[in-house]
């Protein structure tokens, strides 16, 4: 009889190579890198500070 053995723990060289998905190239990553960089991040930082904006006014508005 052949033991079992976890997946989790098996030698990354007995997966098949369906298992899992090809490496990003060079230029995807660096596409990733740019778009993160120059859309995501900046539209994430100025909507922080639009809602921490936001609730100061509010806040002054219910309180006064």
């Amino acid at each position: 009889m052949r033991p079992m053995t976890s997946p989790v723990l098996s030698h990354p060289s007995d997966r098949k190579a369906t298992d899992s998905a090809p490496a990003p190239t060079r230029r995807a990553e660096g596409l990733m890198f740019l778009w993160l960089a120059v859309l995501v991040w900046p539209v994430i930082a100025v909507g922080t500070v639009a809602a921490y904006g936001f609730s100061i006014w509010m806040y002054q508005i219910l309180t006064h």
